[in-house]
Formats: C-alpha cells, sequence, structure tokens
C-alpha cells in the first residue's frame, strides 16, 4: 500500500483529494494534516464523510512515515525536504501550487504534471510533480497535438466559462505564465501572445473552454492528428460535436470538439471538470504514475446521479 500524508487537509481541494484516496485500492491514508483542526473528524469540515469518523485531522506530518506527500499548502522548508529526499529515497511528492513556491519547485526539480506532454518522464524515475493550474491543464491537452504539427500561428484567444474562484487574477495569471512557458517547448516558433477571456460559470464542477484556430487544415486532417497522439491515453478524447459538461464532471477527462468555421479555421470545444484536471484528479494520476500504476487506477468512471437523458 501507498502511505499517503496531505498538507493543508482543510481546504477544499484536500476534501476532494481525500475521497479519492479513500476509494484508491493501493492507498492508506496516514497523516491529513490540519493543526487547526486536529482530532476533529474529517466529517467536520468535507461533506460526505459522516460514518468515517475514524480519519482525524492530525497536527502530525511524518514524512518519514510516507512514500508519498501531496502538499497543498507549504509545510518545512526547500531544504528540509531535499534532505527528507535523500534519506528517504521511495518519499515522492507531488505539489499544488501554493507549496510549490518558496523555493521548493526549484530545489526538488519537479516534473510538469501534465501526462499528455510528459508521461515518459513521471514514469522513468521522477520523485516529484506539479499538478498544472486548472484553467492551463485543459488549454495545454487541446493544443499540444496541434503545436506537434506546427499548427500554431499568431495570438491564441482562449474564451473561458469556469467557476468564479478559477478566474480570479492570480489563477488567470498563473494559467498564462504556464501556457507562455510550456507551448513554445512544443512548437519552437510559436511566439504569439495569450488573451483570455474569462466568464463566471453556474456550474461550480465544469469548466468549457473554445479557441478559434486560424488554419487551413481540415477538420478530419485534425482528427488524425489528435488519435495519432491521444489513441493511448485514458483520460482524453475527441469528438465531431459540442457536448454538456455533465460528461466531465466528477471525473477527469477532457473532452475535445472539433467543428470548422467556414472561412474561419477550426473551433476548438473543451470541456473538464477543474476540481479534477489540475485539482485532485490530476493529483491522483501523478501518483499512479510516479508508483507505476495503470493511469485510471482509482479513477474510473464514478456512479453518477439519476438524470433524465
Amino acid at each position: 500500500m501507498i502511505k499517503v500524508g496531505i498538507s493543508g487537509a482543510d481546504t477544499p481541494m484536500a476534501g476532494e483529494l481525500l475521497r479519492l484516496c479513500l476509494h484508491h485500492p493501493d492507498v492508506e491514508i496516514v497523516s491529513v494534516y490540519a493543526p487547526d483542526k486536529a482530532g476533529h473528524p474529517v466529517s467536520s469540515q468535507h461533506h460526505g464523510f459522516i460514518g468515517e469518523e475514524r480519519i482525524l485531522f492530525t497536527s502530525n506530518f511524518d514524512a518519514t512515515a510516507l512514500d508519498v506527500a501531496f502538499l497543498i499548502k507549504p509545510l518545512y522548508s526547500a531544504t528540509d525536504w531535499v534532505k527528507l529526499m535523500a534519506d528517504r529515497p521511495q518519499l515522492k511528492l507531488v505539489l499544488f501550487s501554493d507549496a510549490a513556491k518558496d523555493g521548493l519547485a526549484d530545489a526538488c526539480a519537479p516534473v510538469y504534471g501534465l501526462s499528455e506532454l510528459n508521461r515518459k518522464p513521471l514514469v522513468r524515475g521522477a520523485r516529484t510533480a506539479v499538478v498544472p493550474n486548472p484553467l492551463a491543464s485543459p488549454i495545454l491537452i487541446a493544443l499540444y497535438p496541434l503545436a506537434k504539427h506546427l499548427l500554431l500561428s499568431g495570438d491564441l484567444n482562449v474564451e473561458i466559462i469556469a467557476p468564479s474562484d478559477l478566474i480570479g487574477d492570480e489563477v488567470v495569471v498563473g494559467a498564462r505564465q504556464e501556457l507562455v512557458d510550456e507551448l513554445p517547448k512544443i512548437q519552437t516558433s510559436f511566439n504569439g501572445k495569450v488573451v483570455m477571456t474569462c466568464t463566471p460559470s453556474e456550474s461550480d464542477r465544469a469548466i468549457r473552454i473554445r479557441i478559434l484556430l486560424p488554419t487551413s487544415t481540415g477538420v478530419e486532417e485534425i482528427f488524425k492528428i489528435y488519435n495519432s497522439i491521444y489513441d493511448d491515453h485514458n483520460f482524453t478524447y475527441v469528438v465531431h460535436h459540442p457536448v454538456s459538461t455533465a460528461e466531465v464532471e466528477g471525473t477527469n477527462k477532457v473532452l475535445i470538439s472539433v467543428t470548422e468555421k467556414t472561412g474561419l479555421g477550426i473551433m476548438l470545444d473543451i470541456v473538464a471538470d477543474p476540481r479534477m484536471r489540475g485539482g485532485a484528479g490530476e493529483a491522483i494520476h501523478l501518483m499512479n504514475l510516479l508508483f507505476n500504476l495503470h493511469e485510471k487506477t482509482g479513477l474510473e468512471l464514478k456512479t453518477s446521479a439519476w438524470r433524465k437523458n
């Protein structure tokens, strides 16, 4: 069993992560670190845990007893983590954005944790990975195959409909920076600006992104490009028509619709659950890869509430 510890365990992201860990067949939850709530059951903070009172918040975070630490909030210094990693060769770190600051990312040299881009490094000995920004994750997944085929030109105009807490300045600036950092690594000729227009969504669990891409390449050829790259991936799928965000809520999937806009190019319409992709689901996905488990372990399709089709 993979012994797991979570810092910042009283945050909403930790609640989502705990729910996934509880049902993961290879995980043992060892440390749920939230010192201000030490001794209280996680059900006092997170919904869905009534009846799971055996899981208590703690003020102790013993990294020497862990196989993987999910750092939602910073804990210890970068120097301390470097020493811990040296003393415990099996210890792996999954960093969320707040924890990746203060020199920790520089000290631990994490892999950018988007498997669609970096699956090989993640499964070939990486010990630290950083969870992508929840806006940048689905955008990069949609643009990566096109950038690999040198199809990005000029500025990128990105329309985002997302929960209000994900379109504040800090998250948007972080997303733009990740795109500016990662896209030129894929297509070295890309030097355009990334312009984001953000609108609050009615859903707290869904994000929709639209990108109009000027290109003379036809839709069927675009489909071939996507399939050549994502045919062996487990969470990214390309379809011919826009889909409801209900298709992705509570899942780790990214669905990309490709349609032709006559005389303008192609429209990418992307849906994802940002609490999962670029969030808790991405973190579990990274853990699976770091420990050479199947990508979908603990992330299979959830049981859905009934709805009229």
